[in-house]
């Protein structure tokens, strides 16, 4: 028996003493309000900012999209959604903002029965896990998310062009048009009439002139395409209008909706920050001696698979993210 012992026990002792079952229930019944009200007001802040949360969220891949010469915006495919967005985003986004304050209610329940180096612990792991959690988001947002935004969009516009005639396709399809009686005339049976005026000529400030930086001083007016965002700028009350281009000539065109794409940020977010939190656990099991580093050590290569395999299922279908993640 070492001489830290007794002095464990009487701890222990003074520790249950000090507290019936009762008063716990009543600590208990207060810290949960407590917690509770966290929250609570962490989302009337964020609802006041909950656009601005949503549009912060989307940048990456408005960023992504004119990189790529597509369209910059998101869709709502229903009347409720970007309501449902705005709710959703803001009342996740006060609940982690609150998550600490969260936290340190539970521990100052918890904290009369630990041991004093129990505490000592307990006072290094919580910040760790909260820097380890927001390195996550921050890796997330400036790192994984471009990563598989780029690959997937480049993925979906590398398919090729519709082919205007397949195996069998086009004198089929053309031959049941005629039959049906639904084929337009053809150009050369139209009528063409010549202009009665000659048509205009350009001029030097109707001209559209393919640019890679935008003009310091443009006139009221002015046009130019401006590469390699490939959109077609004009300048007009004293701002810059754009107007992108359909870049992509893909079969397949993406079209993304702010729903799935909210859904998709959350579930990739969940995947890394909770992998993130690897490095705490490892903390308290080696802290703790339930686990021998050199016991880990001889099975590394299965915790490797292992870490694959959980980032196949913590991260969306796409093997950028989950390697990533592992």
């Amino acid at each position: 028996m070492t001489l830290d012992q007794p002095q464990r026990r009487l701890d222990r002792r003074v520790n249950e003493l000090r507290m019936s079952f009762g008063d716990h229930l009543e600590e208990l019944r207060r810290r949960l309000l407590i917690a509770l009200a966290g929250p609570l007001v962490a989302s009337v802040g964020t609802l006041v900012f909950g656009r601005s949360i949503v549009a912060w969220l989307i940048t990456p891949l408005t960023k992504v999209q004119e990189r790529f010469g597509l369209p910059g915006e998101v869709y709502a495919f229903s009347v409720p959604t970007a309501f449902a967005i705005y709710l959703k985003v803001s009342l996740v986004s006060g609940l982690i903002i609150a998550f600490p304050w969260v936290c340190y209610q539970l521990w100052k329940f918890v904290e009369a029965g630990l041991y004093s180096h129990e505490r000592k612990m307990a006072v290094v792991i919580a910040p760790f896990s909260a820097l380890m959690s927001m390195l996550g988001v921050c890796f997330v947002y400036y790192v994984l998310l471009p990563i598989c935004l780029i690959f997937m969009i480049f993925f979906t516009t590398s398919f090729p062009p519709p082919a205007s005639h397949g195996p069998g396709i086009g004198w089929i399809t053309d031959w049941i048009i005629r039959g049906s009686g639904y084929s337009q005339p053809a150009v050369e049976d139209q009528a063409v009439t010549a202009p009665s005026d000659p048509p205009p000529r350009a001029t030097a400030e109707g001209t559209i002139t393919i640019v890679t930086e935008d003009p310091p001083h443009p006139a009221e007016g002015q046009m130019w395409f401006k590469l390699p965002e490939h959109e077609l700028r004009v300048f007009s009350g004293g701002g810059v209008d754009r107007i992108p281009t359909l870049y992509s000539r893909s079969i397949l065109q993406p079209l993304f909706g702010v729903n799935q794409y909210i859904n998709f940020v959350a579930l990739l977010a969940l995947g890394i920050v909770i992998g993130f939190q690897l490095p705490v656990v490892m903390l308290i099991l080696g802290w703790s001696s339930l686990v021998d580093p050199r016991y880990l050590l001889r099975y590394r290569k299965y915790c490797v698979f292992i870490c694959f395999g959980l980032g196949a299922v913590f991260t969306p279908a796409d093997p950028i993210s989950m390697i990533a993640l592992a």
